[in-house]
């Protein structure tokens, strides 16, 4: 029985989900006022510290914290594109790969779930264990890549 091999449809995707934190941290600013943002240039201190004046301070948790998972989220993106890539050039099982991305994009979107949402130190090592686990999977195909290829 053949099994499509799904993995490659994973770095677009993956792309778009780690857009939604940014979309939401977005919203969370301009829901506020639109007119205060700088779009010109998102990045700047002032669009920073006047969200801050203007917010709870739970919602400016949640704003630094979608932020950060959208950071987050692009700085991983490496992880994934070489588990795929590798996978398919050793050529690895279509069912393996689809099991692994496939764990890795729920763990991504659990993680971003997540960082957004937790707010104690308590249940903050969750997210650090979703990550973790995460990661494990980008690297365990990444060796298991490098096993098969280092053979031919």
């Amino acid at each position: 029985m053949t099994t499509t091999n799904y993995s490659v449809y994973s770095i677009p995707i993956y792309f778009l989900m780690n857009l939604a934190p940014h979309v939401y941290s977005v919203a969370l600013i301009t829901d506020r006022s639109l007119s205060r943002y700088n779009n010109a240039n998102p990045t700047a201190p002032s669009n920073k510290e006047s969200f801050r004046k203007r917010a709870t301070a739970a919602t400016y948790s949640r704003w630094e914290r979608a932020v950060a998972a959208h950071s987050n989220g692009y700085e991983n993106f490496p992880l994934l594109i070489a588990a795929v890539v590798l996978g398919n050039m050793a050529k690895l099982d279509a069912g393996t790969m689809n099991r692994a991305i496939g764990a890795f994009m729920a763990l991504r979107a659990a993680y971003i779930v997540a960082y957004v949402n937790i707010e104690t130190q308590k249940w903050s090592h969750l997210r650090s264990t979703i990550w973790s686990v995460a990661t494990g999977v980008s690297l365990w195909v990444m060796i298991k890549a490098g096993n098969v290829l280092s053979k031919q």
